[in-house]
């Protein structure tokens, strides 16, 4: 990812050194001492242009090229002798990016004054390009950097007029660098408290790409707390939920609603059906892995800004006994046959377990493909964490119906994670057996008690079949909103 910085302000402390370089001016100048100015006129000043700053720092200054040039003098003077960098450590940290990244820097400033960072920062050799005033400005080096928009970035500025030099907000998220000297800035993706948690801030940024790639979207911020507003054919989503203050969230929920103009926006989806979604609506203590976004609070805030539950789904713990139906030794037609699959030969079926979930799962309203690259990362990232099961029933050979479960040892209980039989295979042999193989896991694993995890609740699902006693039951939403019902 390009990540563009601004200078003044958000990678290094100079307000000291415009005090300093004014104060030297006028004493250079013989400015009468009624005409000086405070510090707080000066700072006001920041991230100027000097040509423009001549104009109107010093009015009385009777050659503004002079004074420009004793402006430049005497601010580098002081900021080379006093270095002050916005990071504890800025070389350890821009390494640390441009590890992952190309890192460029934008200023208005003369070049002097970027040569002057570069020389009490050390971080010139992580810098793939800069530019200063004399070549471009600031809007103009952003779009020559990106390939005149073509290519994703980052900026990170700390002024309203940073985030006015992006003409593309489709393209550059801007990062609001808040500890900076202009704290009126309210149009910005994402909002950095310290300049040391950027590479956090990044990777947040680079999962939601990885998960979005191309698709078009943007990011609704208040301080921490965020939402990212998905662009699709007849709708929008919303999804990525960062709240981290609920009050933070009153804003960022009228943005929403104001943002998704006629269309409905449907969410919390992050993306599609693979990846974590849905808001919790109640058992908001009763904590699931995986579970969902939630809170008795946030929800609230919704309903009564005019959401509304457009799909629900249940997390149930509840026991299993299937010995009350009878099933055992479940004869499947010719061409089947079932088996139990342990641990980390599970991967082995990883690429059959895709396609039937891929032909399973398009059906669903809030459904899109992923790759199988990004598939087996998500579930060889579970099986190297803990014993995972698979029963499977497999047709000449193949597999076209399967239970993925796996052990919580906290809680006592196996997670049903993933069912799924091919439509051409669905027959009450297939399922049963799939029960029966299903039942078998528990019992091997002395679990008296499963999780079956988001199951649509107007669906007929495995969770039908099961007669023991629901133990625990959470209840999660994807919710919808049209602004002219």
């Amino acid at each position: 990812m390009k990540v563009i910085f601004d200078l003044d302000g958000t990678l290094w402390e100079t307000g000291d050194g415009y005090i300093y370089s004014y104060n030297k001016a006028c004493q250079e100048l013989k400015i009468p001492e009624d005409k000086i100015q405070n510090d707080e006129f000066v700072l006001g000043y920041l991230g100027m242009k000097l040509e423009d700053l001549v104009q109107t720092i010093i009015p009385e200054a009777p050659d503004k090229m002079e004074l420009g040039h004793i402006l430049l003098k005497y601010v580098i003077e002081y900021l080379i002798t006093h270095p002050k960098t916005n990071s504890k450590n800025i070389i350890r940290l821009f390494k640390t990016l441009s590890s992952q990244n190309e890192l460029y820097i934008v200023s208005n400033c003369p070049r002097p004054f970027l040569e002057a960072f570069y020389q009490v920062s050390g971080v010139k050799e992580y810098i793939t390009s800069d530019n200063t005033i004399e070549k471009y400005s600031k809007q103009e080096a952003i779009k020559h950097f990106t390939n005149n928009y073509s290519e994703k970035a980052v900026f990170v500025g700390d002024s309203s007029a940073d985030y006015a030099a992006i003409e593309d907000h489709n393209t550059i998220q801007f990062v609001y660098a808040a500890y900076g000297y202009y704290k009126e800035c309210s149009d910005y993706n994402y909002y950095l408290e310290d300049l040391d948690y950027l590479p956090s801030i990044l990777s947040g940024i680079q999962s939601v790409e990885s998960i979005l790639k191309n698709k078009k979207y943007e990011v609704i911020c208040n301080k921490g707390t965020s939402v990212t507003l998905i662009e699709k054919d007849n709708c929008k989503y919303f999804g990525f939920m960062n709240i981290k203050n609920s009050e933070d969230f009153d804003f960022v929920l009228e943005k929403l609603k104001e943002k998704c103009g006629n269309k409905t926006v449907y969410g919390p989806i992050n993306g599609n059906s693979w990846y974590n979604y849905r808001l919790a609506l109640n058992e908001f203590d009763f904590e699931l892995y995986p579970d969902c976004y939630g809170n008795k609070e946030i929800l609230k805030k919704f309903l009564n800004s005019g959401f509304e539950i457009a799909e629900k789904y249940t997390s149930t713990v509840t026991t299993l006994n299937l010995n009350k139906w009878g099933f055992k030794n479940i004869k499947l037609p010719e061409g089947y046959e079932g088996k139990i699959v342990r641990g980390r030969e599970c991967n082995d079926y990883l690429d059959q377990i895709y396609e039937v979930s891929c032909h399973c799962f398009r059906d669903h309203e809030f459904y899109e493909d992923i790759d199988l690259q990004t598939f087996k990362l998500l579930y060889s990232g579970l099986l190297s964490q803990c014993s995972a099961y698979l029963a499977a029933i497999l047709y000449n050979g193949k597999v076209v119906g399967f239970n993925f479960v796996y052990p919580d040892e906290e809680n006592h209980f196996l997670v049903d994670k993933t069912i799924a039989i091919e439509a051409a295979h669905r027959n009450p042999a297939v399922l049963l057996k799939l029960i029966e193989l299903s039942n078998e896991v528990i019992k091997e694993l002395g679990f008296d008690k499963v999780l079956m995890h988001f199951q649509n609740v107007k669906n007929i699902t495995m969770q039908s079949y099961f007669t023991g006693t629901i133990i625990k039951q959470k209840e999660y939403g994807v919710l919808k909103y049209e602004r002219n019902k």
